[in-house]
């Protein structure tokens, strides 16, 4: 379903752009285009655009797209010999971001995404450690929260993250594999020296 969305959206961006029923097809009179624009709105839905694309092909950050020439020409109302062969391949860059098991494909460049629950984890990891530090034991603070003795301790490992790691985190330019799970199971070194060597193989 969501390489079915990407090349909708690569569709849509090509058949959107300005000028693109004289980008699209030759030898269109200029009587022709306000026509020619308005068939094209008409196939400009998720499904319909769908409907033109012959052949799509994915590999590694790039998607090429070959458009149906008869279904366009049909759809467009010209002479198929007029559509102009090097618009009827459409090649859009992409990215994959991945949260935990969760993958996500981005055309062009993947807008930033913040790990709402990472950063909820840190705050927790940061308040707690702040109850350490004023005298609680890891035994006084789950009685309070309701979390395991030895979720308190994990969580709270959190709050040693480094500054600079924590910015990242907050903006959302953190690397893709830096998640609460992968934190708390590879018990991460507490030198940030360290940590943005670890970090940076991820």
């Amino acid at each position: 379903m969501q390489l079915e969305n990407l090349i909708s959206e690569a569709v849509l961006q090509h058949l959107a752009r300005d000028g693109a029923a004289a980008l699209m097809v030759a030898d269109l009179k200029a009587c022709e285009v306000s026509t020619t624009e308005a068939a094209l709105k008409e196939i400009m839905t998720p499904r319909k655009s769908l409907s033109q694309v012959e052949k799509a092909e994915i590999s590694p950050g790039s998607l090429t797209i070959n458009l149906d020439a008869q279904n366009l020409a049909a759809d467009l109302n010209v002479p198929m010999s007029n559509l102009k062969s090097s618009e009827l391949t459409i090649n859009a860059p992409f990215q994959m971001r991945r949260r935990g098991v969760e993958l996500k494909l981005h055309l062009g460049v993947a807008p930033p995404e913040i790990d709402k629950t990472l950063v909820s984890n840190i705050v927790k990891g940061q308040r707690w450690l702040e109850l350490i530090i004023a005298g609680k034991s890891f035994a006084d603070i789950p009685e309070a929260t309701g979390v395991s003795r030895r979720r308190v301790q994990l969580v709270t490992e959190l709050a040693l993250l480094s500054p600079k790691i924590l910015e990242n985190i907050a903006t959302g330019e953190q690397p893709d594999g830096l998640t609460t799970d992968y934190l708390i199971k590879t018990r991460f070194s507490a030198v940030w020296s360290e940590q943005r060597q670890q970090f940076a193989a991820l």
